[in-house]
């Protein structure tokens, strides 16, 4: 009997992604409520805070994939991959995460029409999103699971914590797990994301009070 080669795990990829679309579809409503009325200055800074963190966070995840993903890729599957649109995409997030970044100045500073500016921005990145994740998780993703060992995959899993803001990204992961999906998360992780969850829920639940507006 021939065993089967392991093959990369990529929970870890899914929920990302799977956090990118949820937040960015919950805060283009949310703005939009905020435009219906006064948003409280203590309401707006967190708002800009977590979108803040938001756009670091999908700046990063772009950056390892066209800087550590995309060669990988390139040099063990050649022509069984073709990267170009999906680099494209990328090009296109830089001057949309800037954007975001100055409406969530605007609501800060209370200017007039700041958050239906930004919730039009959330909407337009969170359109451009699902469908690059789309398209990347039907084409890249087979890519990978057939060309890269567990070994090269956890290259670049490592790339990615490395710029994490771990307390911001484990919450977020979590929140949109399945409860297999959050059962094989405290698995493979054991005591470090139990303690890791512990400590930054606390975090993240006074973050979610405040964007509530508590």
């Amino acid at each position: 009997m021939t065993d089967i080669p392991p093959t990369p795990n990529l929970l870890g990829i899914r929920l990302a992604h799977r956090a990118m679309l949820a937040d960015t579809a919950r805060f283009a409503t949310l703005a939009r409520e905020l435009a219906g009325g006064p948003c409280p200055p203590r309401r707006a800074r967190a708002v800009a805070g977590y979108l803040g963190l938001l756009c670091d966070s999908i700046h990063h995840h772009h950056r390892v994939e066209d800087e550590v993903l995309w060669p990988m890729l390139a040099a063990a599957a050649g022509d069984a991959v073709d990267l170009r649109e999906l680099t494209d995409d990328h090009a296109q997030l830089d001057p949309m995460l800037a954007g975001i970044r100055a409406a969530c100045a605007d609501l800060v500073a209370g200017r007039a029409g700041a958050a239906a500016h930004l919730a039009d921005r959330l909407t337009c990145l969170h359109t451009v999103l699902d469908e690059h994740i789309t398209d990347e998780e039907r084409t890249v993703f087979p890519i990978v699971t057939e060309y890269l060992s567990p070994a090269r995959w956890g290259q670049v899993e490592a790339a990615a914590r490395g710029g994490a803001v771990l307390r911001f990204e484990l919450p977020r992961m979590m929140a949109v797990c399945t409860p297999a999906e959050r059962a094989e998360v405290l698995r493979e992780g054991g005591l470090p994301v139990r303690a890791m969850l512990s400590v930054f829920g606390v975090r993240h639940r006074r973050r979610e009070r405040a964007l509530a507006g508590g």
